[in-house]
């Protein structure tokens, strides 16, 4: 899509460039190095485990928790001649959602809610989107809740050894241990189970929705990166605007320059400002506040179908996407360039999550352009159904 010179007059008098994802992936390596090595990075680089998955034999199964946000997820994964089954699935309310429970309690609700599969594996593996540290054993000490989880006795304390405890208690007798992951870790896992006809070189995740992380493996271990805290970047007139009203607006720049839960806000203030020095006629009536989702019925239409303030609308929204799709894409190059490579020649499995890469007009394709110009290796951008609950069960078979 071609810019305006009015468009482009208004941008650069507010400090928006298109420019600032230029080269921008030697930053973000350097800083995941500085992360690995001494620690004082931008971003947070969690070493959260081996990805050595076993092959997995037709009629193996685990019992799969996925716990994160206000939402229990739990079921039945089973290998197939097939692929992967998924059955007995259940969703309900992550325990400590509706009152403050104490450590005993917390454990105890999470045990009640997968007492329907009691002994039908001698595997569970947890995927746990709250801060946590995993350990060297698999295990994962929890830092922290989401404001809505009240459980503050259970903060450091260690969720498969505390909820393997309740479980022997509640007479469960197959159990031995339970792996504990993230769901970044389970996305890049989810594509070692994946039926595919490709061999692949190296597995890199990217998630991009309210949120933005990375992962790849390097020496054999998953490394997650979360790559949305990386704020070595100059800030528009709009960004500082946006970043001013959040609790820590110095950091987590990336994210709040790329993720759904922001593109809106950044809309809502770059239009403000162009109304307010005359950029759109003295007719047009902007909406009191942008949604990403907004985005979409303005792509959804030809040049023809939309009104002059309609076009430039368009364009400031498609400068916004293709800031975050190009610095997006930076961010999957630096998981790339750090990752181990198996074989040069074999493509590179990038398995991607999130509303806003999949869902936002033009993110993906620009991205994916950004990323065909710069990697050497060739690469496939995939999207799994039931990416989180694939991976979790890999988890279970990891030696």
């Amino acid at each position: 899509m071609d810019i305006s010179d009015e468009t482009q007059n208004f941008l650069e008098r507010h400090n928006f460039t298109l420019n600032i994802a230029d080269n921008l992936h030697k930053k973000i390596i350097e800083d995941m190095k500085k992360g690995l090595k001494t620690g004082g990075s931008d971003q947070a680089m969690i070493k959260a485990g081996s990805a050595a998955v076993r092959k997995i034999k037709e009629g193996e199964s685990a019992i799969v928790i996925d716990a994160g946000g206000t939402n229990f997820r739990s079921c039945i994964v089973t290998k197939t001649k097939d692929g992967i089954e998924i059955s007995d699935f259940q969703k309900t309310v992550m325990p400590a959602i509706d009152r403050e429970l104490s450590k005993k309690q917390f454990y105890q609700a999470i045990a009640q809610n997968i007492s329907r599969l009691k002994d039908r594996s001698n595997k569970i593996s947890f995927c746990f989107s709250y801060a946590m540290a995993i350990t060297e054993d698999g295990d994962g000490k929890i830092i922290r809740f989401s404001k809505e989880v009240k459980a503050p006795e259970a903060v450091g304390t260690y969720l498969g050894k505390e909820l393997l405890a309740e479980l022997k208690i509640q007479d469960w007798t197959k159990i031995k241990k339970i792996n504990v992951l993230n769901d970044t870790t389970a996305l890049l896992l989810s594509s070692f189970v994946e039926k595919s006809e490709k061999n692949w070189g190296a597995h890199l995740a990217f998630i991009l929705g309210t949120g933005m992380n990375s992962a790849y493996i390097q020496n054999k271990r998953i490394i997650v990166t979360e790559c949305g805290m990386f704020s070595d970047l100059p800030q528009s007139d709009f960004d500082k605007t946006v970043c001013s009203r959040t609790t820590q607006p110095n950091q987590s720049l990336m994210e709040k320059m790329c993720s759904g839960a922001y593109l809106g806000d950044i809309a809502t203030e770059m239009v403000k400002t162009a109304i307010s020095e005359g950029f759109f006629s003295p007719s047009y009536a902007a909406p009191e506040h942008f949604d990403t989702k907004d985005f979409d019925k303005y792509f959804a239409k030809t040049e023809k179908e939309l009104s002059s303030d309609e076009l430039k609308l368009k364009e400031l929204f498609y400068v916004i996407i293709t800031r975050s799709a190009k610095l997006s894409a930076e961010a999957i190059y630096a998981a790339a360039f750090c990752s181990d490579k198996e074989k040069e020649e074999l493509p590179i499995c990038i398995t991607c999550n999130g509303s806003t890469f999949w869902k936002t007009p033009l993110l993906k394709q620009t991205a994916e352009a950004r990323l065909k110009d710069q990697l050497q290796q060739p690469f496939e951008i995939i999207q799994i159904d039931d990416d989180i609950t694939k991976g979790s069960f890999a988890a279970a078979f990891i030696d």
